[in-house]
């Protein structure tokens, strides 16, 4: 009888001893903060290893967005997504990550949120007397075959010119003027932060008051 109930505790040892392994090699992520340009980056609470790893993403009809890896080491990750809209939430889904230095590699999973302008834009303003757009960066910017469009909430195309451009904004002339009160999306292309990565596209949602 003794005999049993040493085995049975031994055993029961055993699968708690696996169950702990098990959960401590489970990744965790600690927050996903999107950075603008199109960039998320994902903290793991510990470190963490990769093999074939990949991420997918959705948007919230469930279609596969475009996602590429484009740094990771051993406490976060940093992908790339085209075509994200300002506004929109999407769910990403990391596989081949593992914590620590053994264990099953798994997959993991989280969301973000894009916010109604890229970070990098520090505000949007429009002068309805002068038929002008301002647009204002948080830091200082470079640009390479500059394009800027707005459209309205139907999709249609508004017809505009850049006026002014410095490191710090752009001055846009509205020919025909924006709607009082009305939504528009703004779309910068050819831009990036001062010496810092590879030229790109910059969105924002905004109400002209």
């Amino acid at each position: 009888m003794k005999k049993k109930m040493i085995a049975m505790v031994l055993a029961l040892a055993m699968i708690l001893s696996l169950s702990v392994s098990v959960l401590a090699a489970a990744p965790v992520i600690k927050e996903a903060e999107y950075e603008g340009r199109g960039f998320v980056e994902v903290e793991f609470t510990g470190k963490v290893q990769y093999k074939n790893v990949k991420v997918t993403v959705k948007d919230s009809a469930g279609s596969v967005m475009t996602a590429v890896i484009t740094e990771k080491d051993s406490d976060d990750l940093t992908f790339h997504v085209k075509g994200l809209k300002p506004g929109a939430k999407y769910t990403y889904t990391i596989s081949g990550v593992r914590a620590g230095r053994s264990g099953k590699y798994q997959s993991v999973s989280g969301s973000f949120k894009v916010p109604k302008w890229d970070p990098l834009i520090k505000e949007i303003d429009y002068d309805a007397k002068d038929k002008e757009l301002e647009i204002d960066f948080v830091k200082r910017v470079q640009y390479k075959g500059l394009k800027v469009t707005i459209k309205d909430a139907k999709g249609n195309t508004v017809r505009c010119r850049i006026d002014e451009k410095d490191a710090k904004g752009i001055e846009l002339v509205i020919p025909g003027g924006l709607k009082t009160g009305a939504k528009y999306t703004l779309t910068i292309s050819g831009i990036r932060p001062c010496g810092n990565g590879s030229y790109t596209t910059v969105t924002g949602v905004f109400t002209a008051k």
